[in-house]
C-alpha cells in the first residue's frame, strides 16, 4: 500500500481531501448531545376518563390497554402507570423492530380496543417515547404583569405551544400550572332547593338551548342560501337567560338558580416561579435532534412570538444546553491538550519542527525523521520507514478492534452507551492506519528535502561541530535527553542488582492493592456537578393542592436559607398535577406531590452535592412527616435510569396490593439501613382519603330514579358535569372552543353535609330527592396511583444513591434479595 501511495500521490490527495470534507460535513449534522440517539423503539399511550379512580382505571381501562398493545411484534416488555382519571401505558419493542413499524402497531391496536372500553373513556393519545429523553431541554416560562392565570393558560396552550411546534426538532407536548378556562353554571344550593331543582337540570337546559348543529342550506329560485340559526349563543351572559323551567306560572331561568361565568376548571396544578404563580411549556427534543440547534431555534422565534403575543413575557430558563456546550466544550479542551502534549512529545524526541507537524497526523514520521536526518532520499525514506512500522502498526489497530468488538454483543443501556464509542474507535484508529499508510509517506516525500549524508558525531566531538547554528535546539534537546536516558540506566543496574527484594515488594504492593478493590467504586459514568438539582416533596396523602402550595412556600424559604441568592439562578416548582397531556410527562401522582428544581448561578461557588447534603439534614427536621428526595443528575442520571426516579429500583409483585405494600416497607426499612443508600421511599401509596358513597338501588328506584340519574347529579355538584355531557362555547374573538358545565362552587362544599344534601332529579322524578334519601355515605382509603412493569400491580421502593456507588450499593441490597423471592430486583 505504501509503494501504492507513493507511485500515485494525487490520487492520495483526492482521499485525503474527500475524508476531509466528508468529515467536516458530518460534523456540521451531527446532533450535540452528551449521549447517543436512544434507537431501541418504544411507544407510550395515555388515556383520560376524569374523575375515575386509580383502582377502576387499572382494572377497567389500564389493563385491557396492556393485553391489547401487548400483542405488537416484537414487544418487549411494558410498564404501566394508573392515577385518578389518567393511565400511563409504556410499551418497549426489541432493538431489531423498526419505530415506525411499532408506532403503527400500537396505534391501531390501541385505537381498536376503544370499543371495549368504558362508555366515555377519551380515545387513547398514542406518541413516541424516549426513556433516555425523560428531562426537557429548557422550560418556557409565560408570565404577564396584567392577566390571571387563566389568560396565561389559554396563551400557553393555544398560541405558543402550536407556535414552538413549527421549529424543527422540538416537543412541546404539555402546558404546566396555570387554569384551564371553562364557562361554568355556578349553581346556588340553596336557590336550586328553593325551586325543586337539580345541578342536572341545569346543565340539561344548557345542552337543550345551546347546540353546536349545522343546518344546511335551502334553494329558492336561482340561488343557493347558507342556513344559519342562532343554535350557539355568542356571549357567555346570555346564556344566563336561557329557559330552565316553563309552566303553570312564570318561566325559571338558569339566573334564578345559578350564575354563568366565563371561568376556568378546578385547579388541581399550580406553578410558581421565583415564588410566583406562572405557567411554563417544557421542550423535549426529537429523537436525533441537535440539542444546541433546537434550544437556539426557541430564542430565535421568540422575538417574533411576543410581536403577535402582546402583554406577555417569555423567558427561557432551566436550559439544559449550557451543561451539554459545557461538556463539549471540556471535550474540546481535552482534546486540544492532548494534541499539544504529543505534540510537545514527538518535538521533544525528534527536535524539528517540520517532521514534527507531520508526525501529529501518524506517528511513523518519528522513524522518517530519523532517516532523513541520515541523508537518505526523501522517497526512499518515506518507503524505508512506513514500511518498518506498517507490521507492528497494523497489529496495534486489529488489538485495538479486538478489544472495542465484544461491545456488539452487548445489550441495554450498554450498547446504548458505549455501542457509538467503540465504533468511533474502531473507524478511527483504521483510518489512522490507512493515513499512515498512503497519506503520510507521501507527504514525507513531497515535504522532506535530502541532506548529505554524513556521519553521527562522536560523543566526544564539539556539541556544535559539523552543525548550523539551525541545529542548536536539537543539541540542546537530546544532551537533555542523553543525561534523562543516563540516569534511568543507573537506575535501572541498580535495580537488577537487587531483584528479590524488588520482586517482594512488588508482589506486597500487589496484595495491598487488592484489598482495596472491593473499595473501588463502580459507575457507567461518574458523577458530575449539573449546577442544577430537584428537591421532590411528599406531603399527607390528599392534601389539597391549595394546603400543598403554602407547604412548599415553606421549603423554598428553607431551600433560600441554604443557596444564597448570588448563587441561586432560579426556582421553580411544580405542584401536583394536572390530569390531561401534563400527567404523561411529570414525577408528581396527585395533589400531595410536589417537585422543585433548583437551577445555580453559573460559577457557584459550592458545589450541587454540598447543598444538597445540607438540605437533605435540614428539611426533615424542619418539616417532620414530610417525604423529600433529591436528584442531582440532571440530563445524564435521568438517561441512565432509563426514566426511572432512581438508580436502584426493587419491584413487588403480587395480587393484592395491601400485601405487596407490606413486603415494600420490610425492604424500605432494610435499604435505610445500607450504607450509603439514600431518598429510599414507596413510590405507590394505599392511604388516598376517600368517601364511599352506597346508593341503595331499590330505593332509587322507588323514587323513579336511576343508578345513572343519581351519579350525574353527584358528579355535576362536585366537579362539573363536563366529564359525562361537555357543550360546546365558541369565543369568537379568537375563535378557540371552551367547554360548558355546571357545578357547584368550590367554597360551597363545605362539609359531607353538601354531599347528603344534593338535590337528584331524573327523567321520572322531576322533584329533587336529597341524596341522603336514597344512599350511605362511609370514609375510607384509596390508591393514589397503581404501577406495574408485569401483568401484576407492584408497589415499588425506590433508592438514590449517595456517597458509594451504585453498584456497591446494589451488591448490598442484592444480599437481602437473595434470602427472599418476594420482589425482583431491578
Amino acid at each position: 500500500m505504501v509503494k501504492a501511495a507513493l507511485k500515485n500521490p494525487h490520487a492520495v490527495i483526492v482521499l485525503a481531501l474527500a475524508i476531509l470534507v466528508i468529515g467536516l460535513t458530518a460534523i456540521v449534522k451531527l446532533p450535540t448531545d452528551i449521549l447517543p440517539t436512544f434507537k431501541t423503539p418504544a411507544v407510550q399511550i395515555v388515556t383520560f376518563y376524569p374523575g375515575m379512580p386509580a383502582e377502576v382505571m387499572e382494572k377497567d381501562i389500564m389493563t385491557r390497554l396492556e393485553r391489547w398493545t401487548g400483542q405488537s411484534n416484537g414487544i418487549a416488555r411494558q410498564e404501566a402507570k394508573a392515577m385518578i382519571g389518567v393511565c400511563v401505558v409504556k410499551d418497549f419493542f426489541r432493538e431489531d423492530i423498526d419505530p415506525n413499524t411499532a408506532m403503527s402497531q400500537v396505534t391501531s391496536l390501541a385505537m381498536s380496543d376503544l370499543f371495549y372500553l368504558p362508555p366515555g373513556t377519551i380515545p387513547p393519545m398514542v406518541m413516541p417515547f424516549d426513556p433516555t429523553a425523560t428531562i426537557p431541554l429548557c422550560l418556557i416560562s409565560v408570565s404577564s404583569p396584567q392577566f390571571d392565570e387563566t389568560k396565561l393558560y389559554d396563551v400557553a396552550y393555544f398560541d405558543l405551544r402550536n407556535r414552538l411546534q413549527s421549529i424543527t426538532g422540538v416537543i412541546a407536548p404539555a402546558v404546566y400550572g396555570g387554569r384551564l378556562r371553562r364557562i361554568l353554571a355556578y349553581v346556588d344550593p340553596l336557590k336550586a332547593q328553593a325551586r325543586n331543582l337539580s345541578p342536572l337540570d341545569v346543565i340539561n337546559a344548557v345542552r337543550d338551548f345551546n347546540v353546536m348543529i349545522p343546518t344546511g342550506d335551502a334553494k329558492f329560485g336561482a340561488l343557493d342560501y347558507q342556513i344559519n340559526a342562532n343554535g350557539m349563543v355568542p356571549a357567555v351572559a346570555q346564556l344566563n337567560d336561557l329557559p330552565l323551567r316553563v309552566g303553570n306560572g312564570p318561566p325559571t331561568f338558569i339566573r334564578d338558580v345559578a350564575k354563568v361565568e366565563d371561568s376556568h376548571q378546578i385547579q388541581t396544578n399550580i406553578v410558581r416561579v421565583q415564588g410566583k404563580r406562572q405557567v411554563y411549556v417544557p421542550i423535549y427534543r426529537q429523537p436525533g435532534a441537535n440539542t444546541i440547534a433546537v434550544v437556539e431555534g426557541i430564542k430565535a422565534q421568540l422575538k417574533p412570538i411576543l410581536e403577535r403575543i402582546k402583554g406577555i413575557n417569555l423567558d427561557v430558563v432551566m436550559d439544559q444546553s449550557v451543561y451539554v456546550r459545557q461538556t463539549i466544550r471540556n471535550l474540546v479542551q481535552e482534546a486540544g491538550l492532548g494534541f499539544l502534549l504529543a505534540a510537545a512529545m514527538v518535538f521533544i524526541f525528534l527536535g524539528s519542527a517540520r517532521p514534527t507537524g507531520i508526525v501529529l497526523v501518524a506517528l511513523p514520521l518519528a522513524v522518517l525523521g530519523s532517516l532523513i536526518e541520515l541523508g537518505t532520499e526523501p522517497r526512499e525514506a518515506a518507503l524505508v520507514g512506513a514500511s518498518e512500522v506498517m507490521r507492528p502498526l497494523t497489529i496495534v489497530t486489529i488489538t485495538i478492534s479486538v478489544v472495542f468488538f465484544p461491545i456488539v454483543f452487548m445489550g441495554g443501556i450498554g450498547k446504548f452507551l458505549f455501542m457509538p464509542l467503540a465504533m468511533a474507535v474502531i473507524f478511527a484508529i483504521w483510518t489512522s492506519r490507512l493515513l499512515a499508510s498512503t497519506f503520510v509517506p507521501v507527504c514525507a516525500a513531497k515535504f522532506f528535502t535530502g541532506t548529505t549524508k554524513t556521519n553521527l558525531p562522536s560523543p566526544q566531538s564539539s556539541p556544535s561541530g559539523g552543525r548550523g547554528e539551525r541545529e542548536a535546539p536539537r543539541e540542546g534537546l537530546s544532551d537533555w535527553f542523553e543525561r534523562v536516558r543516563a540516569r534511568y540506566t543507573r537506575a535501572l543496574d541498580r535495580v537488577l542488582q537487587l531483584r528479590r527484594p524488588v520482586l517482594l515488594a512488588t508482589a506486597a504492593l500487589f496484595i495491598l492493592s487488592m484489598s482495596i478493590f472491593k473499595l473501588i467504586g463502580t459507575e457507567l459514568f461518574p458523577q458530575t456537578d449539573a449546577g442544577q438539582f430537584t428537591v421532590k416533596v411528599r406531603a399527607t396523602t390528599g392534601l389539597r393542592v391549595e394546603k400543598t402550595e403554602d407547604l412548599v412556600a415553606q421549603v423554598e424559604k428553607a431551600i433560600a436559607s441554604v443557596v444564597p441568592e448570588k448563587e441561586r439562578k432560579m426556582v421553580i416548582s411544580n405542584i401536583g398535577v394536572l390530569l390531561d397531556w401534563p400527567a404523561a410527562y411529570t414525577p408528581n401522582s396527585g395533589p400531595q406531590d410536589t417537585f422543585i428544581l433548583v437551577q445555580l448561578a453559573p460559577h457557584h461557588g459550592r458545589s450541587t452535592f454540598s447543598y444538597v447534603d445540607e438540605l437533605r439534614k435540614k428539611l426533615p427536621q424542619q418539616f417532620p412527616g414530610i417525604e423529600f428526595s433529591f436528584d442531582t443528575g440532571g440530563m445524564l442520571s435521568a438517561a441512565l435510569n432509563g426514566g426511572l426516579p432512581s438508580p436502584i429500583n426493587v419491584q413487588v409483585e403480587g395480587n393484592k396490593l395491601e400485601v405487596a405494600h407490606e413486603i415494600a416497607e420490610k425492604i424500605k426499612r432494610y435499604a435505610e439501613t445500607l450504607p450509603g443508600a439514600v431518598d429510599v421511599r414507596i413510590q405507590q401509596r394505599l392511604d388516598a382519603p376517600q368517601i364511599n358513597i352506597d346508593v341503595d338501588r331499590v330505593k332509587a328506584a322507588q323514587v323513579g330514579l336511576t343508578q345513572e340519574e343519581v351519579v350525574k347529579n353527584i358528579v355535576t355538584a362536585l366537579n362539573s358535569s363536563i366529564n359525562f355531557a361537555p357543550s360546546f362555547w365558541i369565543d369568537e374573538k379568537n375563535g378557540n372552543h371552551y367547554f360548558i358545565g355546571a357545578q357547584y362552587r368550590e367554597n360551597d362544599i363545605q362539609s359531607i353535609n353538601t354531599i347528603l344534601d344534593i338535590p337528584v332529579t331524573g327523567k321520572d322524578q322531576p322533584t329533587p330527592v336529597a341524596l341522603r334519601t336514597v344512599a350511605k355515605f362511609s370514609r375510607g382509603t384509596a390508591y393514589s396511583t397503581i404501577a406495574r412493569k408485569c401483568p401484576k400491580a407492584t408497589p415499588s421502593r425506590c433508592a438514590a444513591r449517595c456517597k458509594r456507588c451504585t453498584n456497591h450499593l446494589s451488591r448490598s441490597a442484592s444480599d437481602f434479595s437473595s434470602r427472599s423471592s418476594s420482589f425482583i430486583w431491578l
